[in-house]
This record gives C-alpha cells, structure tokens and sequence, in this order.
C-alpha cells in the first residue's frame, strides 16, 4: 500500500552498510516488498480456505500489484521520457523512475501474460473493474481537453478504494479462480475480514501524509476527524476483525489472526505523521506478510 533516500559513495567500493541500505531501499521503494505482502496474503487465502495452492494466481497478484504501484513512474515517463531532474534527489524512487517506470511496464506484461497462459478463471470484468480504479488512482482523466484529478485526491475515498482493491485481489480472485461461488457466504466473509484488515492499515498512511494533504488541500480521514481519532478507528476496525474471525476460525488459525491483529494494532498505537516513511513500508506492509506468514505456520 506504501509508495514512493539518498545513498552516498565514498571512495571507489561501497562499504557493507550502504550495499545493505541500497539493497532495502531497492526491496521498499521498488514496491518488491508491498507485491510480496500481496503475494504472501493471496497464499494465505488458499489456505484458510482449505483450497489447494495456486502459484500461477499468486505470481499474477504480485506482478500486478508491481505494476501498479509503479505505475506513477510509468506514467511519468510516458509524458515526459528524457526528464533529468530527479537524478539529483535524495530519494531513492525519485532518482530510480526510469528503473522503476521498465518495473512496472514488464510486470504487467507478464501478469497478462500469466493470466492467458495459465487460463486464470477470474471474470475478466472483474479484472476490468480493477484496472480501472488501480490505473484511476493515480493518472489523471482527460476529458476534451480537461483533467480530472486522479481518484486518490477525491476527499476520503483514498483508503476505501486501497483496502477494497486489496481484499478483491488477495482474497477473492484466489477463491474465484478455485471454482468458489462469487457470493458463497464464507467467501465473503473472507472478504470482509481482509477488508477491515486492510483498511485499517490503510489509514495510517493517511496519517503518514496527514501534513502533505493538508497542504494540498486533500480532505482525508485524519484531516476530518483529526490523527488520534483515526488511529482510534482503526483499532475499531481491527477488533471488528478479530470478532469476526472468532466466529469463523478455530484453533492454532485463530490464535495466529488475533496475534498478527494485535501486532497491526501495536504499529497503529506507534504511528504518526512524523515517523519516517520507512516505518510505514517495512511495519504498516509488514503486518501483512507477518498476517500471512503466521496463518502459514498455523497450518504446518
């Protein structure tokens, strides 16, 4: 869900700890990392639906999830292919765009790719609807000759749109693809809970950039209700899921989706529009794949 740091060079080698922050700054700011959450959760699903594995599916919600949170870069260079400004920058994406703009355009080739090849069985309507609101978010719609402004600076909508894309892709693409009913109750009970789970992680970067949107005048949760609030509804939505997940889940499952909402619930408790963006790439995304990797262990 976190998109978009300066490395020095000393001497003619880079020592050890400026090859391991440029290979963390390669990982976070590449989106490998955040695609890895959505591949590790699309896993899980299998699992906690009791469904055989899907690899061809997984590998196509990672690559797509590339894609598209690559996709300013793409779009970038689309408009403008010879631009050297941000060579300079000192953050790692700005200085990386044309890298991260052949990232995204191979990505989503090969998603299409994996998505023909492997006859995915996934509504190709339903795929449509995504790449809409996914390429929407972030470019602009020109309309004779005027722009409307992309769908994440329409107030408020930013996180819904983020966690509903997510929870369609990470839970129910997979079951769809396994032959599930779209409206099977526990399908989207499924649904529902990677909704709320997602979305209350999708606040904090709300929180994150609450001093930018201001400044831009982009009415978001935290700017109507304020930050503690927001954090405070998060909680909210997290203790919904935990209830949800009590009426559905048993044993060692269960204790693995209680600990990893309560792990969420910690970096909720911690965050605010001063820490840095790093803590929302490895620890926000990172509930995720701490999400997924205990339901995995769970079922070992």
């Amino acid at each position: 869900m976190a998109q978009n740091q300066h490395i020095g060079i000393t001497g003619k080698y880079k020592s050890q700890p400026q090859l391991a922050e440029q290979l963390l700054g390669g990982i976070v700011y590449s989106s490998v990392f955040i695609s890895c959450c959505a591949f590790s959760l699309t896993i899980e699903t299998y699992k906690l639906a009791g469904l055989p594995i899907s690899l061809p599916m997984a590998v196509f919600v990672f690559l797509s999830t590339l894609f598209t949170y690559n996709l300013s870069s793409v779009y970038s260079f689309i408009r403008r292919p010879h631009q050297t400004k941000y060579k300079t920058s000192t953050e790692w994406w700005q200085r990386n765009k044309k890298a991260l703009a052949i990232i995204g355009a191979v990505s989503i080739a090969a998603a299409v790719g994996i998505y023909l090849y492997f006859k995915l069985d996934v509504n190709l309507w339903v795929v449509l609807h995504l790449a809409v609101i996914s390429v929407g978010y972030t470019v602009p719609i020109v309309y004779k000759s005027n722009e409307v402004r992309p769908l994440r600076s329409i107030p408020l909508l930013k996180v819904f749109l983020i966690a509903y894309v997510w929870a369609v892709v990470t839970a129910w693409f997979p079951l769809l693809d396994a032959g599930v009913q779209a409206l099977d109750t526990q399908a989207l009970l499924l649904l529902l809970r990677r909704f709320l789970f997602i979305l209350a992680l999708a606040l904090l970067f709300d929180i994150r950039d609450y001093t930018y949107d201001r400044a831009m005048n982009t009415l978001t949760v935290p700017g109507l209700i304020g930050v503690k609030s927001t954090k405070l509804v998060s909680l909210v939505l997290l203790l919904v899921y935990t209830l949800l997940a009590m009426q559905t889940e048993t044993g060692e499952v269960l204790v693995a989706l209680i600990v990893s909402a309560l792990a969420a619930a910690i970096v909720v408790l911690l965050a605010n529009e001063h820490k840095p963006r790093v803590y929302y790439a490895l620890l926000a995304d990172g509930a995720m794949l701490l999400h997924a990797g205990l339901v995995y262990l769970a079922f070992s």
